[in-house]
């Protein structure tokens, strides 16, 4: 038996990774660096209390994803999920126009209508289509035709 079916043998029926866990491992790593920034410094009480900080959470992280509660862990996620979308809403569609390479947004100076233009490098004059508002938009990266 190989080390893949040990270790899938032995996770079967706990609960194992998920966003709030992956989570609980960045704010660990967070932590983590902020210790190592003040372990040399007169600051002594303060990289000790975010190395505790770091322990504690990641023994949790730990924790969860080796639970049998499995009820608890999804509620536990479940809330996490509520929490970050109350108050990231639009971090997605904030990720998905910093990523297009063929267009960008832009409100439009009257409306506030978002208006996706093409990205070609430039001065460019442009009508909004809602409330017809003539407005120029600098393009600074794209392409250049």
């Amino acid at each position: 038996m190989g080390l893949i079916e040990s270790i899938r043998r032995f996770m079967y029926g706990r609960y194992g990774f998920d966003q709030f866990g992956r989570f609980l491992f960045i704010l660990s790593l967070v932590f983590w660096a902020l210790s190592g920034v003040f372990r040399f410094t007169p600051l002594r009480r303060v990289y000790f209390i975010f190395w505790a900080l770091n322990t504690l959470i990641y023994i949790y992280a730990i924790y969860r994803i080796l639970s049998k509660n499995l009820a608890k862990r999804t509620e536990e996620n479940e809330r996490y999920l509520h929490f970050r979308a109350r108050f990231l809403p639009g971090w997605h569609k904030f990720r998905a126009e910093r990523l297009n390479k063929d267009y960008f947004f832009k409100r439009c100076p009257k409306c506030d209508a978002r208006l996706r233009l093409r990205r070609i490098r430039g001065k460019h004059n442009t009508k909004c289509p809602k409330c017809g508002t003539k407005f120029t938009v600098w393009v600074v990266f794209g392409s250049k035709s």
